[in-house]
């Protein structure tokens, strides 16, 4: 079971696929921690990664379809979260080409919502799990929580505007290709489990 992860920030897509890794045996990528995976490897793929980045280059579209292949051939799970692959047209390209066979998990929240939460919010700089901003600290680990630097009003309406504009007309096409799972994440975490559950029938 492949998985793509598309949400808008503040719909608490993190905690989701936390559980379902701890729960079902779901590996995980995300790109900057499959770059820092490599990045301890040392790997040929690191190097010409590494060589992009050194000359401030944005990584290619073929650059990333390596990268999953390595992820995808290394894993130790058939169960796979893609979180945040898919945020424009060229990613849904790629994940169409690379994974072929796969579902799309879209967590739907009002945008008026969103920016409620993501200016109510801390976050652990450790493990980047967020919570509501009365917690001063994570209850799990007591790691003090910080406010992210671009948690403010301007970055916060910039980056929904963004995902309105670039990723809302994707998640209309995978509707189209009745690819698409929708999660209604203007709930407690439970329901939104339960839900996610049901629909993906684990």
């Amino acid at each position: 079971m492949k998985l793509v992860f598309i949400w808008i920030q503040g719909s608490g897509k993190w905690t989701q696929w936390k559980i379902l890794q701890e729960k079902f045996g779901f590996n995980i990528f995300e790109t900057g921690w499959a770059l820092r995976k490599l990045a301890k490897e040392n790997s040929e793929l690191w190097k010409k990664v590494k060589e992009t980045i050194e000359a401030w280059k944005q990584v290619s579209p073929e650059l990333i379809e390596d990268i999953l292949i390595d992820f995808i051939n290394n894993s130790n799970s058939e169960k796979i979260i893609f979180d945040g692959l898919v945020r424009n047209a060229w990613n849904k390209a790629t994940a169409d080409k690379i994974l072929w066979d796969y579902k799309v998990v879209f967590f739907d929240l009002p945008r008026e919502i969103a920016e409620k939460r993501l200016l109510g919010r801390k976050y652990n700089p450790k493990t980047g799990e967020t919570f509501l901003s009365s917690f001063n600290y994570d209850p799990k680990t007591w790691d003090k929580l910080e406010v992210r630097k671009d948690d403010n009003e301007d970055s916060i309406k910039q980056r929904i505007n963004e995902f309105f504009d670039k990723t809302m007309p994707v998640v209309e096409e995978y509707k189209k290709e009745w690819k698409l799972i929708e999660i209604d994440a203007n709930n407690c975490i439970e329901w939104v489990t339960k839900e996610l559950i049901e629909k993906l029938g684990l």
